[in-house]
């Protein structure tokens, strides 16, 4: 893609490719760290910062490398560049998984996807790709028309397809007509002649040597049939290979002197060519899985030839599954349009997991990714598929044997050579620019704030925007569906007065279709955050605890000269009816926010001292927040949890308010959710009680971070040692059951959860030696670690046990509703009695029995939760406000 703001390339010209691969090179000794969001101070154009506590992130000058349309290349900057993502095994939230279990964790999770997740069978999806303007839209035809009427020419005098033709005849069968009898390319010469585009210098018989040479290298794909037997899946890397580039050779030569104009999105076509390297680990990649095919973006006037070195994540375009199938082939499905995938083999449904797991890498990698093409093949049938934030929707069976097959297929790479880079699924308000000096840097563009009321847009409203530089990263995309929040740190590229770094967060949120088609409606945040801040001006108190909005809206996009909602209802159109049926009154549109201040992450706390002032002020924020804006967090996490630090003073903040809900509104009232991550989730959270979700939830939250802290460490330092810690925590991590029984077990005694508690961290003796100042040291280390863990304790019965709430809704478990009130010795003498009798019930007659009740449900109650959040704030507060009169 085009990174530059403005081409200066007269029509015709071509670049050669850059010389620098922007490559990042953390200088961290923690390799259990994560990145932080408060990287060091904004960088120059020669350097920027990555999340990590500090280090600098040098780009080195590392091979060649491009992602683009346009014909001056910018190499596209990995997001590590930006943000250094830790290995999935290395996350806060992922300690005590190996390996191992995280394999299996993200592999069940795919395959979850594909049968939740996956429309199939849908052939309208190949027109995403078309070109939006009529004379692109007429070349996309006309080239696509030229090149299958060439395959078609060179398979029909091909000896192999005159006996495929002869043995079908013999059975009775009708043979596959080739669509043309020649590869006259008039039609073609024609159209481009009559809007001036000239074709490649290069003679005809050079052109025709190479088109020879890439057809003999995949003709047996084109030739496979039933008599060809079971195929091996890396026999066929080579045949996909070079079919592409045999299409990338014909757009070369037709294509190379197109130009549309100024526009980096639409300077002119583009080139996919394969990674030379097939089933191999890509780098950006944090686990082991494999890819096998990776098309990349080169600009038109490329070196057609496979892409040699190593395989990046933060560069592919799509990525190609390839199964050979557990039989020979087979003739193409005609299954009906819009099938589930129930109704697929079970070849086909292998290689769409893969194709899941590989794509979550790329949303990780590439910071301007909004949606992902994937292709699928199982011998000879070719899958194109779109992933979007609410599901996947795959096309039918293309059949490389046939020519409606190839011709489909072939069409579908041309448009892809042809279209907006937007509708590749890439975002042109996320650019990669070059300095005067040629130095790389991102800019990103975010929508200010509406002019109509607070948390509104207003119809008439201009859309407007303030373009940030990015200086740092602190989240990536690390889901397939779902939000792909990401997060960057950066400065306004034309800054006025004092303005400073702001946290600008990327997401795309789960807003009501009919708000996205009125153009109106709650923007889902930005209304909290809104109304948050007029909250924190009349109460100056909790200034610095919450973000404070500084620009935001939903992100819109240039569609063929009109500005249109960047919503997945945009890019899939009436394809959205195909949609898993939970997506079908809801469209994940993109939302852009610029807050202040730029908090630092819970792991680069100094001590336990300090995480206990910052817990603090975060739910002291959580309450004020909730009783003058009525307005629950219900995502209480480590990465929701921040802290600024200023001299020796340090505060909590508490952010991101994405799955917040009106505490008030019926749609928290009614039917169950499930909202957070799993390690802090609370139990009617994790079980999606069907009761309101209220303070208690976010308690909890809370409880279950501190301990999860106290268990992996505090510090930097302490998390260095319990990295490989055997720990009963990892059933809060590994599965929804395994964790509702595991918490609900920890948390019905004081006992249970010492139990847990002796998991705490405790420093080594030899880690800080045998002087007397290391013991010391090592003293309070501990003293520190204890007085969390008396903490949690207090914390535990302020919730579970509380004596300020009705009986039953203390403790974990379902009991017998409460007795009818009478003396208590009439009480004990009745169950005595009962016991003597050998009598299995008590007291009622039938009608007087009552249900059981749930102690969890029953804190749910508005009042036991009130009373809960009350006395859990007022706990914290008061340790907080003793370690602050210490210090």
């Amino acid at each position: 893609m085009a990174r530059k703001a403005k081409s200066t390339k007269p029509a015709g010209a071509t670049s050669k490719a850059p010389k620098k691969r922007l490559h990042a090179e953390l200088e961290n000794d923690d390799p259990n760290q994560q990145q932080t969001i408060l990287p060091p101070e904004p960088c120059t154009p020669t350097k920027q910062t990555g999340g990590r506590s500090g280090a600098e992130v040098e780009y080195s000058a590392k091979k060649t490398r491009k992602r683009t349309s346009a014909p001056t290349t910018a190499p596209a900057l990995r997001s590590p560049g930006l943000l250094s993502r830790s290995s999935h095994a290395n996350t806060l939230s992922s300690r005590g998984l190996p390996p191992k279990a995280q394999k299996v964790i993200r592999e069940n999770e795919a395959d979850h996807q594909v049968e939740n997740m996956l429309c199939a069978n849908i052939p309208e999806i190949l027109q995403q790709a078309r070109p939006h303007d009529e004379p692109r839209s007429e070349l996309a035809i006309a080239t696509s028309e030229y090149i299958c009427a060439d395959l078609e020419w060179r398979i029909s005098k091909d000896p192999n397809q005159r006996v495929l033709r002869l043995r079908k005849r013999a059975k009775g069968k009708q043979p596959d007509t080739a669509t043309s009898t020649t590869n006259d390319d008039s039609k073609l010469a024609a159209l481009l002649n009559s809007m001036g585009i000239a074709a490649a210098n290069e003679s005809s018989a050079e052109l025709e040597g190479k088109l020879a040479a890439e057809f003999s290298e995949f003709q047996p794909w084109v030739f496979l049939s039933a008599s060809s037997g079971k195929q091996n899946e890396r026999q066929s890397y080579p045949w996909i290979q070079h079919f592409h580039l045999y299409i990338a050779h014909l757009i070369r030569h037709y294509l190379g002197s197109v130009q549309y104009g100024e526009n980096p999105a639409t300077a002119s076509p583009r080139l996919l060519l394969p990674y030379k390297r097939t089933d191999t680990k890509y780098k950006g990649s944090d686990d082991d899985t494999r890819a096998d095919i990776g098309l990349v973006s080169r600009s038109v006037g490329a070196n057609v030839a496979m892409v040699d070195g190593s395989a990046y994540y933060n560069e592919v375009f799509a990525v190609t599954e390839v199964k050979a199938s557990s039989g020979p082939p087979r003739a193409a499905s005609t299954a009906d349009s819009g099938i589930d995938t129930s109704q697929l083999d079970g070849d086909t449904k292998q290689a769409f997991k893969q194709l899941f797991l590989y794509s979550r890498q790329v949303f990780a990698e590439q910071p301007d990714r909004r949606f992902m093409w994937g292709i699928t093949i199982c011998d000879n049938h070719i899958r194109a598929c779109v992933l979007t934030s609410s599901g996947a929707l795959a096309s039918h069976e293309m059949d490389i044997t046939t020519a409606k097959g190839r011709c489909d297929y072939i069409r579908l790479l041309v448009n892809w050579c042809l279209c907006d880079w937007h509708q590749l699924g890439f975002d042109p308000s996320v650019r990669y620019c070059e300095s005067e000096r040629g130095n790389g840097y991102w800019e990103i563009d975010v929508p200010q704030m509406a002019t109509g009321d607070a948390g509104m847009e207003s119809a008439g409203s201009r859309y407007e925007t303030q373009t940030y530089t990015i200086t740092g990263a602190c989240m990536a995309a690390d889901h397939l569906f779902g939000r792909h929040t990401r997060c960057f740190v950066a400065t306004p590229k034309q800054s006025t007065g004092n303005q400073g770094k702001v946290l600008i967060k990327d997401s795309w949120s789960y807003l009501g279709r009919h708000q996205v088609q009125e153009r109106s409606g709650e923007l889902g945040e930005i209304a909290f955050l809104t109304k948050i801040n007029q909250m924190v001006d009349e109460h100056p108190e909790f200034a610095g605890t919450v973000p404070r909005l500084e620009d935001g809206g939903i992100v819109r996009l240039d569609v063929n000269g009109h500005l249109e909602i960047d919503s997945v209802e945009t890019v899939l159109g009436d394809l959205c009816r195909h949609l898993p049926k939970h997506s079908s009154d809801y469209a994940y549109t993109h939302v852009r926010l610029a807050m202040t201040p730029v908090g630092t992450r819970l792991r680069e706390l100094r001590s336990v001292a300090e995480l206990v002032v910052v817990i603090s002020d975060a739910l002291q924020a959580h309450k004020a927040v909730l009783d003058h804006c009525q307005i629950l967090h219900r995502d209480i996490s480590e990465n929701n949890i921040m802290f600024t630090r200023s001299s020796n003073n340090i505060h909590g903040m508490l952010i991101d308010f994405d799955n917040a809900v009106d505490a008030n509104a019926a749609r928290n009232r009614s039917g169950p959710v499930c909202t957070g991550t799993l390690p802090f989730m609370s139990v009617n959270n994790l079980r999606k009680a069907k009761v309101p979700r209220t303070a208690v939830d976010d308690m909890e939250s809370i409880l279950y971070l501190l301990i999860w802290l106290g268990v992996w460490g505090i510090t930097t330092e302490h998390r260095k040692q319990t990295h490989d810690k055997e720990t009963q925590l990892i059933e809060w991590n590994m599965d929804v059951g395994m964790a509702i029984r595991n918490k609900r077990l920890t948390m019905s005694s004081e006992s249970n959860l010492k139990d847990l508690l002796n998991d705490f961290y405790t420093p080594p003796v030899s880690e800080l030696g045998s002087t007397p100042q290391a013991q010391a040291e090592r003293t309070s280390v501990i003293k520190e670690y204890n007085f969390l863990k008396k903490l949690v304790l207090e914390m535990r019965k302020v919730i579970f046990d509380n004596p300020n709430i009705p009986d039953n809704a203390r403790g974990t478990e379902k009991r017998p509703n409460s007795k009818p009130t009478m003396p208590i010795s009439d009480e004990d003498f009745i169950d005595d009695m009962v016991k003597e009798l050998g009598l299995s019930s008590i007291l009622s007659s039938e009608g007087e029995k009552q249900e059981p009740v749930d102690s969890f449900e029953e804190r749910a109650n508005p009042e036991v939760a009130r009373k809960i959040h009350e006395d859990v704030v007022r706990l914290l507060r008061a340790c907080a406000d003793q370690i602050r009169s210490m210090s």
